[in-house]
């Protein structure tokens, strides 16, 4: 893409979808609570004051000087005045007197106290209506083969007493569904324009291929079962260009426990002999095994992202120039097991050109067990084991970083895997430490342990390591320790590839840490998701001062790769939905850097109250859902009844304001 450097038409931003009016909850973040303004697409002069043009040029240099001083030291982005919304004149506080105060205190007891912050994710209840539609959809819809096909093969069958299947217990009443159906989203379908066929067919919400209550294909043949089309695209569950679509003769043979694992149960075997001192040479030495040598230098690499790291996400910033995604953490155990929403978590698309599988599980045998499957059945290029998830819910399983702390297991699981497995790397992402310990034997480091297991980790088999500079309490409310990467990347005794990751957010960064901190490529996670071309920038070594409606065209193809993974349908234009304004928690943190007073940018930065430089930048940046919500429908078409959203994830840094309205987000990094 080209490089943006003057502020986007009006034109443009039509162009993009229709240009948003803001009103005054949109221009004020949860908190601040400025007056209303006039809808403008100009910059708000706060002062005439602080117009250089009436000023000496020392003068205005200093008072700039001044400005950004002031909000550095506040942690706050330093915006040009000209952008800033400003604070309201706040009253005198009235004087309360002492006796009052004393009855306020003691009634504080009988009177609803504020919550604890809490951290990590939301609750599921806070999060009910993000599911609540999906319940109503799901009746409303057609059975997908004959929404697809025109014909229900099962209904025939059953009917027929060819088959042993019982009747197809889905809606098949055409007419019905049809009329009940909203109005097309659009008037062409975005998986028929890039497929040339719509496997959602009757049930798709966009238009173009349904004629005379029939599917048809781009060419307006008439989908049958014996259709080229079937051979192609069996089903809307097998999407064009995804591999690992697992069988469900495979996936039957790990629920009912029938899967040969034997080589991972001998693997584990042997790691138990070696404990128990029956034999004494260890298992899972890399010059065993001839695996094809992972090169990550000078490259950038996607972060397992939880929720956000789907992928979509995933072809979207490999369009923007990532080297190496890896996907979402997925649970040993619910992979051995055959889970579906797991399995579905190992999916690949063609266009990841060298892409990894992130595990997490705390039992060697159940590990062992996962490298024999991901060895035999999925198509990557290295399997990582995840040693750096924060969530308690994870520790309780001994996984994650929890794992750091138990150097006997993780060792086993080490040397087990790696020896499983025969022509996939095993990689390692980890913490500083689990928990800090400043009493510990390391007073050096504060407890931090990583740069002990560095040395270790080679010698136990692991072809490459990640490390993030936080320990796993720290979460994300303090910065990663730069420092003490470059000393953990200093105990390596081998050229082991080393990723480190943690608050890059601008090329500088990047290239910084390569030529500062010993790393051999950089890992994003918040980064990619607030600027996603954060991956052109690092390539090409530049800002890029990225338009509103160039921000809104990459929501436009995050979209359409959403509808071609998750269906075309009410339930995957929802799934997509969701998952677009799971990202835009993280993305309205964007400053655009048009708008900044100096450079490079900071991820710790915090912007105060502040307006665009057109009315869609505004809409971007804004921290309320309901305007997130509002910017979907541009795309997917108005929200169901009763819909509601709340994100996954919360944030340590942005508290959920007194009206409502939902603040900024953090994700969870495996």
């Amino acid at each position: 893409m080209a490089e943006s450097t003057e502020p986007p038409t009006a034109e443009a931003d039509e162009a993009a979808g229709e240009v948003l009016a803001t009103d005054q909850e949109t221009q004020q973040p949860d908190t601040e609570a400025p007056e209303a303004m006039e809808e403008s697409t100009e910059p708000v002069d706060v002062a005439a004051s602080a117009s250089s043009s009436d000023l000496p040029a020392a003068t205005s240099e200093t008072e700039k000087d001044r400005r950004i001083k002031e909000a550095l030291a506040r942690c706050e982005a330093p915006i040009k005045p000209e952008f800033l919304i400003p604070k309201p004149e706040r009253a005198a506080a009235e004087e309360v007197p002492a006796e009052e105060k004393k009855r306020a205190g003691d009634r504080g007891s009988d009177e609803q106290q504020p919550s604890k912050k809490r951290r990590g994710q939301n609750k599921k209840n806070d999060r009910a209506g993000n599911h609540a539609a999906f319940k109503a959809v799901r009746q409303s819809q057609l059975c997908c083969k004959l929404a697809y096909m025109n014909r229900c093969t099962d209904e025939e069958e059953a009917s027929a007493g060819t088959s042993g299947n019982t009747k197809c217990k889905n809606t098949h009443d055409v007419a019905a569904v049809l009329e009940a159906k909203p109005p097309p989203i659009a008037e062409k379908c975005p998986v028929l324009r890039e497929w040339g066929v719509c496997p959602a067919g009757l049930n798709c919400r966009f238009g173009g291929h349904i004629v005379d209550s029939k599917n048809v294909d781009g060419e307006g043949m008439l989908i049958s079962p014996e259709s080229k089309w079937i051979e192609i695209l069996p089903s809307m569950g097998v999407p064009m260009g995804e591999r690992n679509v697992f069988e469900y003769s495979l996936v039957k043979q790990l629920r009912s426990r029938s899967y040969d694992f034997s080589r991972g149960i001998e693997a584990e075997k042997e790691w138990q002999r070696y404990v128990s001192g029956a034999t004494e040479k260890p298992l899972g030495c890399l010059a065993e095994v001839e695996r094809k040598p992972l090169d990550f230098t000078g490259k950038t690499v996607l972060a397992p992202l939880t929720t956000v790291g789907n992928l979509p996400f995933r072809r979207l910033c490999v369009k923007l120039g990532v080297d190496v995604t890896v996907g979402e953490m997925a649970l040993s155990n619910s992979i051995v097991e055959g889970a579906p929403s797991d399995l579905s978590l190992l999916r690949r698309h063609e266009s990841e050109k060298c892409f990894g599988v992130q595990v997490a599980g705390g039992d060697v045998q159940v590990m062992s067990k996962l490298a024999q499957f991901v060895d035999e059945q999925v198509d990557c290029d290295f399997v990582d084991i995840n040693c750096g998830c924060p969530l308690d819910e994870i520790h309780r399983k001994g996984a994650g970083s929890r794992l750091m702390s138990a150097n006997k297991k993780l060792e086993g699981i080490v040397r087990c895997m790696s020896s499983v497995l025969k022509t996939k790397p095993l990689t390692l992402k980890m913490r500083t430490a689990h928990f800090e310990d400043a009493k510990s034997k390391t007073k050096e480091f504060e407890g931090r342990i990583a740069h002990l297991l560095m040395p270790q980790l080679e010698e136990w088999g692991v072809s490459a390591i990640t490390l993030h500079g936080r320990t796993a309490r720290q979460r994300y409310t303090k910065l990663a320790d730069w420092s003490y990467v470059a000393e953990c990347s200093r105990r390596r005794k081998l050229s082991t590839p080393f990723i480190a990751c943690g608050d890059t957010i601008s090329w500088e960064d990047a290239e910084a840490h390569r030529e500062k901190h010993g790393v051999d490529a950089n890992m994003l996670g918040r980064g990619a998701l607030i600027k996603p071309w954060i991956f052109t920038e690092i390539k090409e070594r530049r800002h890029w001062d990225i338009s509103a409606s160039e921000r809104f065209d990459l929501m436009r193809d995050f979209v359409n790769y959403g509808l071609e993974h998750w269906g075309s349908d009410a339930r995957g234009v929802e799934n997509t939905r969701r998952f677009l304004l799971e990202w835009m928690s993280f993305s309205c943190r964007y400053v655009p850097i048009g708008l900044l007073e100096c450079m490079p940018p900071q991820i710790n930065w915090r912007p105060r109250p502040y307006v665009g430089r057109n009315d869609l930048e505004t809409k971007l940046a804004s921290q309320n859902s309901a305007d997130w919500v509002e910017i979907s429908e541009m795309l997917l078409g108005k929200v169901p009844e009763g819909f509601s959203f709340a994100p996954k994830h919360k944030s340590n840094a942005y508290e959920k304001p007194a009206d409502g309205r939902q603040a900024a987000t953090e994700t969870i990094e495996g």
